[in-house]
């Protein structure tokens, strides 16, 4: 049987090095990838970052869908905090720079959450003559997991193929820290609540998320959740 790791050992020298395997092993679970293939549409999930949307355009330029979609309008960590505009607005902008005509582009402005995006998703494309039977998934790396296991729990009818974007780990960001802490207590919190599919996280993945909580909580850059009650 594993023997729990005492996550005080390291020394301030090994620090660095320790947080920085324990932050690339976290964001390597969360970052769920698939071999592309052939699909209904390919769906951006809304974000704080257009990493998303370069994504898209290759797998669309590529010729793995006809149609990209989205419906995010912004939330906790993107839209108007980001760039002054509505998600679904800045993700059309950006598409149609990278040459993507028009007519292939389906949105509206329905979700301000994961959740809500796709309860939403699937109808909105149905109401727009796209019936999905399997779905290209396109979002940030940190949150591809979520995003994955929330589209499954809310329509386990459509198969979902997992490309997230080409964004690597800065872990000069404290808020890149602080979001795979977050990541981890989304995946947690919201699989009790059932809002997403329940993931399976390795107790060596729970481990490298509770030395970088310690490293922030250390550093007085975490505050403690409230846990949610299992419904």
């Amino acid at each position: 049987m594993e023997s729990k790791p005492n996550l005080g050992r390291f020394s301030p020298e090994e620090q660095p090095q320790a947080l920085e395997q324990a932050a690339q092993t976290f964001f390597n679970y969360l970052n769920i990838t698939d071999q592309p293939e052939e699909a209904d549409v390919i769906f951006i999930v809304g974000g704080s970052s257009i990493k998303p949307t370069e994504k898209a355009a290759q797998l669309y330029k590529a010729g793995y869908a006809k149609k990209i979609a989205f419906v995010a309008i912004g939330g906790t960590f993107g839209g108007d905090k980001v760039w002054g505009m509505s998600e679904y607005e800045m993700y059309k902008k950006t598409l149609m720079e990278l040459g993507i005509e028009e007519d292939a582009i389906m949105y509206s402005g329905l979700g301000t959450n994961t959740k809500v995006e796709a309860q939403k998703a699937i109808p909105f494309l149905a109401e727009n003559n796209v019936n999905v039977k399997k779905m290209i998934l396109v979002s940030r790396p940190i949150h591809q997991r979520r995003a994955f296991a929330t589209f499954e729990k809310q329509h386990p009818e459509v198969k979902y193929i997992n490309c997230p974007a080409n964004e690597p780990l800065d872990l000069n960001d404290l808020d890149t820290k602080k979001r795979l802490v977050a990541e981890a207590e989304r995946i947690l919190d919201y699989s009790k609540k059932g809002d997403l599919q329940k993931q399976e996280i390795p107790y060596a993945v729970l481990r490298t998320a509770a030395l970088i909580r310690r490293h922030l909580r250390v550093n007085g850059e975490y505050t403690d959740r409230r846990k949610p009650k299992k419904q």
